[in-house]
């Protein structure tokens, strides 16, 4: 049998301890052999030791029910022994079990020393599953960051507004004050036009002070979400060849950023930024497929870095989206009258596809363009690009989801009066829709007609699509783990899915990225705090692994899979990612419940 100390010091975050908290511990340390069926302690006792399973399995009981499993170098009892307060649950051996028992007192004087030690636990039992990631990494920090931050964080002043007919010269007098090189034209609560030291050489050119700042404001007012990384508003700057983006979104306006905020905040050596560049200035697809697959490769060394799914989401979006409109420009030309909108859906609607992805997509056409003749021409090209048609056939180029605006609100209509499988498997795509280039006024249309079309019949067959695939736990632990662990069908799908269901419900579909999405919800009252942090840690978590996954198969030339093998991951990763599969197992539950899946369809 190994000594208690060798076999603390190989255990996390036991392992960071010095080696003079480290004898405390085995000082204060006693062993206890438990017979498969005896119970350890009951529910409702206050514990007066940490438990530390050698060997065995330990089942964690509420009531009859199983809510844990605890094994070699797991712990228990933490909490009841730290708050000196009534166990949660009886704990019982399942099989002839060792434990080491660390007295409750020793185990708060080294916690309470040791902030790392503390740390570790603390950030466990609040299930702030990415600090408690890094800390059990204890990873280095990571470069190309810069690109991932948030447009808000350059906002400095509040927004400067107007009015459409307020003169030009009290507009002036207002910029003044205020001491800003812009203010926001604002109508009924909405931005419609900004005026900049620009436009006011038109004004000193063509007109007069006198004359309302309508006459002279630039007009429609290009917006970027307050939550897009900085590397979106670049390409939003460039593309459009302005200087000024007004920050707004469906909870109000926030403010304005220049092109000179952004650049600032950008590395010049960024590896991302300067691939990015080279997106932007290639001028055949053989540069474009270049950049791209450089881009796939320094994305995923930045995630086997450890740089998080949020983040790289945000500014890796962007970048894809960017690759998608030189293709689409290359065959239609950059005529702002074009008469149609490319939309991503799926995962890349939800701005969640990252280093596995493909041609999620739909054209939404307006009356003057019934059909885009390029569209097959366009979907060949990204191929060659390097980005692979669907297999399921959802693009832009199939006819089926290339329509009308009308026929796509037709669509729409029957789906929700008529929730058949595939109809329920149609929504599930394409109530991620996002719009990437052409009229986003097909969209904003479209959405609309959708809010006024949900029925609750659809809304309950979407809820019991989303809880129709349940994590793979039970009594043993992880089920089927020789198999490997599908992510995507049991812990990603479910939550993006479920929060879908809630989104329709409540007519929230302008916003398509799920942690979003989680936060709207959880602002609105309709998930509560709790909840909504616990899904957001899960969901960060469990795409963070499939993230690294997917990096080191792209890396070392392995087939593409969701599959996760247990035995690739340390024992870290395999308890969160128990933890993060019974919040969606939660999760689940809860939406059984709040739409009546239960009591049949």
């Amino acid at each position: 049998m190994i000594p208690p100390k060798e076999f603390l010091r190989k255990i996390k975050p036991f392992s960071f301890l010095p080696e003079e908290h480290l004898t405390a511990l085995v000082g204060g340390l006693d062993v206890a052999m438990y017979e498969a069926g005896a119970v350890i302690f009951n529910q409702g006792e206050v514990c007066p030791s940490v438990f530390l399973v050698f060997s065995g399995l330990v089942g964690l009981y509420d009531g009859d029910e199983v809510v844990d499993l605890v094994s070699k170098g797991e712990i228990f009892g933490l909490l009841s022994a730290l708050h000196r307060s009534p166990s949660y649950y009886e704990a019982r051996a399942l099989e002839d079990s060792l434990c080491y028992l660390i007295d409750a007192e020793v185990f708060e004087r080294v916690y309470q020393a040791h902030s790392a030690f503390a740390s570790f636990f603390s950030t466990f039992i609040e299930r702030r599953f990415r600090s408690f990631s890094r800390l059990a990494r204890d990873q280095e920090s990571v470069q190309d960051g810069a690109a991932s931050v948030l447009v808000e964080t350059l906002l400095s002043k509040a927004p400067v507004t107007c009015a459409l007919d307020t003169p030009v010269r009290e507009a002036v007098r207002i910029m003044d004050t205020h001491r800003v090189g812009s203010v926001i034209v604002v109508h009924e609560g909405k931005p419609v036009g900004i005026l900049t030291n620009r436009d006011m050489r038109r004004v000193l050119l063509e007109g007069s002070r006198d004359s309302p700042v309508k006459e002279f404001m630039s007009s429609p007012v290009i917006t970027v979400d307050r939550r897009a990384s900085i590397l979106e508003a670049y390409s939003t700057l460039l593309r459009t060849g302005i200087d000024h983006l007004v920050v707004a979104d469906t909870d109000g306006i926030w403010g304005v950023v220049t092109s000179k905020d952004v650049l600032s905040q950008l590395e010049p050596s960024s590896s991302i930024l300067s691939l990015y560049r080279k997106v932007l200035k290639a001028t055949d697809l053989e540069e474009l497929q270049s950049a791209f697959q450089a881009i796939r490769l320094a994305v995923s060394e930045m995630a086997l870095r450890g740089t998080h799914f949020y983040q790289l989401s945000r500014m890796i979006t962007s970048v894809y989206d960017m690759v998608f409109v030189k293709v689409i420009q290359k065959h239609t030309g950059e005529d702002e009258g074009l008469d149609f909108l490319w939309v991503h859906v799926g995962s890349s609607g939800r701005k969640e596809q990252i280093l596995t992805t493909d041609q999620d997509s739909a054209l939404i056409c307006g009356l003057s363009c019934p059909r885009l003749d390029a569209a097959e021409r366009i979907s060949q090209d990204l191929e060659k690009v390097g980005v692979p048609q669907c297999p399921a056939g959802y693009m832009a180029s199939n006819p089926r989801w290339h329509l009308s605006l009308e026929q796509w609100k037709e669509h729409f209509r029957r789906w929700f009066l008529e929730p058949i499988p595939d109809h329920v498997r149609y929504l599930t795509v394409f109530l991620d829709l996002r719009g990437v280039y052409g009229r986003m006024d097909l969209l904003g249309n479209l959405i609309d007609h959708i809010h006024d079309t949900v029925t609750n019949q659809a809304v309950r067959f979407l809820a019991y699509d989303a809880t129709l695939h349940e994590p793979p736990i039970g009594i043993f632990g992880i089920k089927h783990r020789e198999r490997g662990i599908d992510l995507k069908r049991y812990g990603i799908y479910p939550i993006a899915n479920g929060i879908r269901v809630m989104i329709v419900d409540h007519r929230m579909l302008r916003i398509t990225n799920t942690r979003e999405r989680i936060e709207a919800l959880r602002d609105a009252g309709v998930l509560g705090k709790e909840t909504a942090g616990d899904l957001l840690e899960a969901y960060a978590f469990l795409q963070d692994l499939r993230l690294r996954h997917q990096a080191r198969q792209l890396k070392y030339g392995g087939a593409e899979t969701n599959l996760l093998m247990a035995e690739h991951l340390d024992k870290m990763d395999l308890l969160v990612l128990k933890e993060s599969l019974k919040v969606v197992a939660s999760f689940q539950k809860n939406l059984k419940a709040r739409y009546g899946v239960d009591r049949g369809l």
